[in-house]
Formats: structure tokens, C-alpha cells, sequence
């Protein structure tokens, strides 16, 4: 009986000395950081989720830079769904977006593609997520296929509350054999 407290106590005391030495090699290695470049992560999933912010969003991405005051974060090759409340999701990838928590914007850029949920695919270069407003916005060529038509032009406003899609010029239009019934 005697040795199984010793070995109970052994086991408690070693815990602890492994738990000390960890501890402290971490605080080495995060007072090492560059405090100028904040924090730098590699293969990340951030979730947004505060129902009065609007849509909820989760963010995979490859990697991932945070500012020090964690007001600002850039990330590469990504992938982001958008959830709003109610309707449809959207999921957009592409190579490289900034999101700015002060202004609650997402910046997107870089040969981006885009799913709904309903069948339709959107290509453009860069898009601009207000997310208190729950509006996609893009002012480049913009390509939209969907399973009845394709419209491609120049500009793009998405409300994702109201669910409608819109270009604003250079519009043009492709409708799809078999699609119109009249």
C-alpha cells in the first residue's frame, strides 16, 4: 500500500515539474515574437458568430497574420462561408483578404470564386464584405452562372437579407437552352 502513494506522489510532483518547464518555454517563445507584426498563424478556421453583427462567417485559411491589437487580420488562400440568419449561404475562396474588426469589413482579392447555395457560381477579383450591412460588393468585372442563365458585366451589390443580386453595367446576358418556357 505504502508504494502506490509513492507512486501516486511521484506521478503528481512530475506533473507539475513538466507543467513548470512547459509553461516557461512558452512565455520564451511568445515574448520573442516581433511585437510589430502581432501573430501569425498557419491553417486556421476563425468563426464570427454575434447575431447582432449580421451574417455569421467562418474563415478557413492557410495563414493567417494578426495585428498586435487584434483589430485587424490578413489572411492567404482561403475559403469563407458566409451564414446570415434566415438565408442562403454564400461561399467565397480565393488568395488573399483582410478583415478589419473596427470597421467589420472583409476585403477579398485575388481570382475569388463564389457558390450560393441555390446554384450560382459568381467570379471576380475582388469583393468587399460590409457585414453590418449584410452586403457583398464588388466594383470589377464580374462574372454570375447560375443553372438557368449567365450574366457577366461590371459592378456586383448581393443583400444577402433581401437575397437579390444585382450588376450594375456593361451588362450581359446568356440565357441557357431549355430554360425559358414560354
Amino acid at each position: 500500500m505504502p508504494v502506490l502513494g509513492i507512486i501516486a506522489l511521484l506521478a503528481v510532483i512530475g506533473f507539475f515539474l513538466i507543467k513548470a518547464v512547459y509553461e516557461d518555454v512558452e512565455d520564451e517563445v511568445l515574448t520573442e515574437l516581433p511585437t510589430t507584426e502581432g501573430l501569425r498563424l498557419e491553417n486556421i478556421q476563425f468563426i464570427q458568430d454575434n447575431p447582432d453583427e449580421g451574417a455569421r462567417w467562418i474563415l478557413d485559411a492557410n495563414e493567417v497574420m494578426m495585428s498586435e491589437d487584434r483589430q485587424h487580420m490578413s489572411f492567404n488562400r482561403f475559403h469563407l462561408k458566409l451564414e446570415p440568419e434566415n438565408n442562403y449561404t454564400i461561399d467565397l475562396m480565393g488568395n488573399s483578404g483582410d478583415y478589419d474588426r473596427t470597421a467589420d469589413e472583409i476585403n477579398l482579392h485575388g481570382d475569388l470564386e463564389g457558390h450560393t447555395e441555390n446554384g450560382y457560381r459568381i467570379f471576380t477579383d475582388h469583393i468587399l464584405f460590409k457585414q453590418k450591412e449584410g452586403k457583398l460588393i464588388a466594383d470589377g468585372p464580374v462574372e454570375i452562372n447560375g443553372p438557368f442563365f449567365s450574366v457577366t458585366g461590371r459592378g456586383l451589390r448581393i443583400n444577402l437579407e433581401k437575397e437579390t443580386i444585382r450588376i450594375l453595367s456593361n451588362t450581359r446576358t446568356f440565357i441557357k437552352k431549355g430554360s425559358l418556357v414560354i
